[in-house]
């Protein structure tokens, strides 16, 4: 029978900080602790996991791929003590308004489920969302007229944090009677198709323009749409071929509504990252990020991060175990 780690909270608690924070020194200001104490607590939680978790670059900490990872589990550990101390009189009730900016791919996927737990575990939230485009939901965090927003290649100010969340990966697909080669298409091929894809605010639009562009070709004829669940209708009625994130045309694809369009080269993937304002650490924020996260990796709403080559990944464990606070 295997042991179980010796972790505490502690630890996760400084682990999750630094990590979210960047340095070392940032830290331990908000946890009230000396950086020497917030070290000791990652090397002694980077031993009992026997894992590199942060590459120091001067005052700055980066988190390894295994940082990532954890993330989750320490979110997971440190939002069940919340819920204990408020169950038991320990704490206050997480309460307040956030204004949650999200995708509209996200939300046609996890958006239900996600305010139906925000409304279980903390019913004292009051959400007030906003459905935008990458380019709106970056405008609107960085004029803070949102709190909190998933967003597709942000395009925002210094003082806006980020954290990674996974990859969106775009895909064409086209209706059920659309007569279609039995092989991969080129660039120069479907630009004779009539299109539809998303408005020029979003960065699905500047990465289908961008595939063809690079490939030297014009599309004959393409129309933009705002709206990710018309833009399904009219992909499945063979209005035209259309660019959306694969996660969201699944069931579709399953159904037999809709058919895969293969092409080559592929289209870039998205990065895609929870955006706040950087030293935001409301209770609320903190218990809207875990959920997310959570919900996130339990839906697959979107896709882990690309593996690194060989080369690369051992470069970062080279200077991660060079770097070890």
């Amino acid at each position: 029978m295997s042991r179980p780690l010796p972790l505490t909270l502690n630890q996760l608690r400084a682990f999750e900080r630094v990590l979210r924070l960047g340095s070392f020194r940032a830290a331990a200001d908000e946890l009230g602790l000396t950086q020497p104490s917030v070290s000791q607590r990652i090397r002694e939680l980077e031993s009992a996991l026997d894992r590199s978790l942060f590459v120091r670059q001067g005052p700055r900490a980066s988190p390894t791929g295994e940082a990532q990872a954890l993330l989750a589990y320490a979110d997971r550990m440190l939002s069940v003590q919340a819920e204990i101390d408020a169950r038991f009189g320990r704490g206050p009730a997480v309460r307040g308004t956030l204004r949650v900016g999200l995708s509209e791919n996200f939300a046609m996927v996890g958006l239900t489920e996600l305010l139906r737990r925000l409304e279980q575990r903390h019913p004292s939230i009051e959400a007030s969302l906003f459905i935008g485009d990458s380019g709106q939901l970056s405008r609107a965090l960085n004029r803070r007229e949102v709190d909190v927003a998933i967003v597709a290649e942000p395009q925002v100010d210094v003082q806006v944090e980020q954290l990674p969340v996974g990859w969106s990966r775009l895909a064409w697909f086209a209706g059920p009677r659309v007569v279609l080669p039995r092989r991969a298409m080129d660039p120069a091929e479907l630009a004779r198709h009539p299109l539809i894809v998303g408005p020029p605010t979003s960065r699905l639009h500047a990465t289908v323009m961008r595939w063809f562009t690079e490939a030297g070709v014009s599309p004959a004829r393409v129309s933009t749409c705002n709206n990710v669940a018309v833009t399904r209708l009219a992909i499945r009625d063979g209005v035209g071929l259309g660019v959306v994130p694969a996660r969201v045309m699944e069931e579709d694809l399953a159904a037999g509504l809709v058919q895969a369009v293969p092409v080559q080269p592929a289209l870039r993937r998205h990065r895609i990252a929870l955006c706040h304002a950087r030293g935001d650490d409301s209770p609320a924020l903190h218990s809207f990020i875990v959920l997310a996260r959570q919900l996130i990796a339990e839906t697959r709403a979107f896709e882990e991060e690309p593996e690194l080559p060989t080369r690369a990944r051992r470069r970062v464990r080279a200077g991660a175990g060079a770097a070890r606070a």
